[in-house]
């Protein structure tokens, strides 16, 4: 069992580039052990966050579900 602390930025109806904005601010926020859940309705977003998750060092997993997309970023310590 994991005592990780899940934060969500709910992006969806914001559009390029401001889920990117908000992310790459939650992620300075993010501390160790911290999961952070981004919700995304904007497909130029999602190429974005890709990106900036690609290049930070955290664990990514990207999710798409019938009415939205979303990315779970965990940082670890």
């Amino acid at each position: 069992m994991t005592n990780d602390i899940e934060i969500v930025l709910d992006t969806r109806g914001l559009v390029c580039p401001l889920p990117l904005l908000k992310a790459k601010q939650a992620l300075k926020k993010l501390s160790a052990d911290e999961r952070l859940r981004i919700w995304v309705d904007d497909k130029a977003s999602i190429a974005d966050l890709r990106l900036l998750f690609s290049t930070a060092k955290v664990q990514m997993e990207e999710v798409c579900t019938e009415t939205a997309y979303y990315f779970l970023i965990h940082k670890k310590a």
